[in-house]
């Protein structure tokens, strides 16, 4: 199997800016595709898609489809948490807006640096530390902020924090086997997993929650093909192109791209107190990661555990 070296060459990657803009417009597109399904429903379709496309593009680009032997069991677990992640996701954006989820995703490095910390695989320094604080704060404002319009925004808003956990287990337990077998090919064993599940809570509960129409439909399939498929193959081969510190940055970009699909394309209202409270989120974001000592990598290797093989 190729081994692949970060590019040293300057420049952020247009393939990873391309995955962070369609990540952030699918929390507008997850609303639009939650008036035809339900959230069981959404993210079989999703998944399935997702990882038709993985799969394809693993054969046209000759990548290994399945993982070393070793890891396959930390896969399952891998498609388990990732199943629970976009429920959780899908469920929340039910109760709150396509904005507010955004501020809120953009709290994900902290906890990531958290568990990174706790793990003894990175340090965070006093200034880090102020950067939590600032982070948090922001979620208090941004849950804090009215919206009428959404009876029970609480649960929403609650249910997205959730899910940055979530995503933060799913990083750091996938960077192991990532660096082992190639991140495409523990990306689509997990995925057919989370869709094996999902499939069969779908089910027991049934896929449609009301009529089927051309846009929650062209929604989801967006969602699939794009946001969770190609998105996600973009990201990775940048990854083992320029490394995650490189292009780690485009990712507080996220919650302004969905800030802007989501006044343009689902007529949601931005507060005064949203913007300001997702700004203090994001800020301390940026603060973590500048007060965050350089990873220890596995086996003492300078290598980004992200990147593959």
């Amino acid at each position: 199997m190729p081994n692949h070296k970060p590019s040293r060459t300057g420049g952020l990657s247009g393939k990873a800016m391309l995955a962070v803009v369609l990540w952030g417009i699918s929390f507008v597109l997850t609303r639009e595709a939650l008036e035809t399904f339900n959230p069981f429903g959404l993210v079989t379709v999703r998944l399935l898609l997702g990882a038709a496309v993985l799969g394809l593009l693993g054969r046209l680009s000759g990548r290994a489809l399945l993982p070393a032997r070793s890891d396959r069991p930390t896969c399952i677990i891998l498609g388990l948490v990732l199943a629970a992640h976009m429920l959780i996701q899908a469920h929340g954006l039910q109760h709150t807006s396509a904005i507010h989820t955004g501020w809120i995703i953009g709290l994900i490095p902290i906890p990531l640096a958290l568990g990174a910390h706790l793990l003894g695989q990175q340090r965070i320094r006093p200034t880090g530390w102020i950067g939590i604080t600032l982070g948090l704060v922001g979620v208090f404002i941004v849950t804090g902020s009215g919206m009428p319009e959404f009876e029970n925004a609480r649960l929403g808003d609650a249910l997205q924090l959730v899910s940055c956990l979530t995503w933060t287990i799913y990083t750091l337990a996938g960077a192991g086997p990532a660096s082992r077998s190639g991140a495409l090919a523990v990306t689509l064993m997990a995925m057919i997993v989370a869709t094996v599940v999902v499939a069969l809570a779908t089910a027991w509960t049934g896929a449609f929650v009301g009529p089927i129409s051309a846009g929650p439909l062209m929604a989801t399939a967006i969602l699939g093909l794009l946001c969770s498929g190609l998105a996600l193959y973009l990201w990775f081969d940048a990854l083992v192109t320029h490394g995650a510190t490189r292009i780690g940055v485009l990712l507080y970009l996220e919650p302004f791209v969905t800030l802007v699909a989501a006044v343009l394309l689902g007529d949601e209202r931005v507060t005064a107190g949203a913007f300001v409270g997702g700004l203090c989120v994001l800020a301390g974001a940026w603060q973590v990661a500048r007060g965050t000592s350089k990873p220890v990598h596995p086996k003492g290797t300078d290598r980004d555990p992200l990147d593959g093989e």
